[in-house]
């Protein structure tokens, strides 16, 4: 009898331990991780701290550099009053807050969820074993280093009185993007409705992103997404690895420049 709540309290802290552990010995800890499906508590602490710091730059971001140059651009701001231009900030400030609150809430799980299954039928072509339980399990280790980004974002955001849109961005700049000199900007070029809908815009802003994917909190990412494939599918790191971090890559670069730029910019010339 006195040995059944000692046992509980040694499932509870194995379960703390296997999922934290991954962080510090990714090679040794993660293959256990996998196995035993921690998945918990690196998805809950990465959707809390994705919700706090999204909602801490939020609230620290000056929307009027945003609702201001939108209303003189449309040439609403001769027509409205003081107290009109005020309720649309404020509107805007909390149209931001909401915003990062439901980022981390709803974007991040469905992110991990559509991971796991692209994980999962990476696995299959690359005639693997792993099953979706494990491979939701391997997506969901690998948000570590967004939880640990978010931290720092958060901690950042909360010592600033006030941000710019631009600030609020590059608050925590960890790619190589952050080492290239800015491009000229798209209104020396001539007034932003032609800039921004011509096919130029999709070659000008294409490499910069596509240098903002190459982050060290995505690499480290991309690192356990091999190593966690290694482990759900049983296959080699050698080749688990390296098809891991391409996949993840692969599929960061169409989602997040890609589709962006073609949107915007009305597709590649």
């Amino acid at each position: 009898m006195t040995d059944e709540p000692n046992q509980t309290t040694e499932g509870r802290a194995a379960w703390l331990v296997e999922s934290v552990s991954v962080l510090f010995d990714p090679v040794g800890r993660l293959p256990r991780a996998v196995e035993s499906t921690r998945w918990v508590l690196p998805l809950v602490l990465t959707m809390v701290m994705t919700a706090l710091a999204s909602a801490a730059v939020g609230f620290r971001v000056d929307a009027s550099r945003v609702v201001i140059p939108k209303l003189a651009e449309s040439g609403e701001l001769a027509k409205a009053s003081e107290r009109e231009v005020n309720e649309q900030v404020e509107q805007a400030q909390r149209v931001a807050i909401v915003a990062g609150v439901s980022k981390g809430l709803f974007v991040v799980p469905m992110i991990a969820l559509l991971g796991g299954v692209a994980l999962w039928f990476w696995s299959w072509l690359l005639a693997g074993k792993a099953t979706f339980v494990r491979s939701f399990t391997v997506i969901c280790l690998a948000l570590w280093p967004f939880c640990c980004a978010e931290t720092v974002t958060l901690a950042s955001a909360l010592r600033q009185t006030s941000l710019s849109p631009r600030m609020a961005k590059e608050l925590v700049p960890s790619s190589l993007a952050a080492l290239v000199a800015p491009p000229v900007p798209v209104e020396a070029a001539g007034p932003p409705s032609k800039t921004v809908t011509s096919p130029r815009a999709w070659k000008a802003n294409g490499p910069r992103d596509l240098l903002g994917l190459v982050d060290f909190f995505h690499v480290w990412a991309s690192m356990l997404v091999g190593l966690g494939l290694a482990a759900a599918a049983g296959l080699s790191r050698r080749t688990a690895v390296p098809a891991g971090m391409i996949a993840y890559f692969v599929v960061l670069a169409a989602t997040a420049v890609g589709l962006p730029n073609l949107m915007s910019s009305g597709g590649p010339p």
